[in-house]
């Protein structure tokens, strides 16, 4: 008799696991979380990005403020086998998100040491046109374009691409050596 009853309970879990999808299977906990910042400035902006992993998108508009929009992912496997460790990451990043103004410059910097082996962190920036943008990325692809002031973008392990844009700089891709 318990034979019989293991043996449907699995056949349902099958066929519900089957017929449903992932993500209503594994939505108790995403992994996932965001933040929004918004800077106002006059005329152009001094933008000093550095990020360890993740995308990083700057487009110039006609604006006067800096607006920031990030989406942090936590990893699959902290999500899936801690979803408590990787709440407490999104809300310490949500609480304290990686960005200053200093001297006039605003500063997006790399997350907490101890997040980066399970965070990455993807920021879409938009600035006003004639700002001065860097870029520094580890692991991520950047994009740049619509800024009209001097742009430097570099990622060591992701594509680097510019668009409509006056570089006065340098775009650059290092591909790290496979060891």
């Amino acid at each position: 008799m318990k034979q019989e009853i293991c043996r449907k309970l699995v056949g349902a879990f099958a066929a519900f696991a089957m017929f449903s999808s992932p993500a209503a299977v594994f939505a108790a906990y995403a992994g996932k979380g965001t933040f929004e910042e918004t800077i106002d400035v006059s005329g152009a902006a001094v933008i000093d990005v550095t990020n360890e992993s993740g995308a990083i998108e700057v487009v110039g508009d006609d604006v006067d403020q800096v607006s920031i929009r990030a989406k942090v992912k936590i990893s699959k496997r902290l999500s899936s086998s801690n979803p408590a460790r990787a709440e407490q990451i999104i809300r310490s990043i949500k609480r304290s998100p990686p960005v200053s103004v200093e001297g006039g410059r605003i500063q997006i910097s790399k997350i907490n040491e101890r997040y980066q082996r399970h965070a990455s962190i993807s920021y879409k920036i938009v600035v006003p046109r004639n700002s001065e943008v860097n870029v520094q990325s580890v692991s991520g692809d950047v994009k740049v374009s619509g800024v009209k002031g001097d742009v430097n973008a570099t990622s060591e392990k992701g594509k680097v691409t510019l668009a409509e844009t006056s570089v006065t700089g340098t775009a650059e891709q290092a591909m790290a050596a496979a060891d």
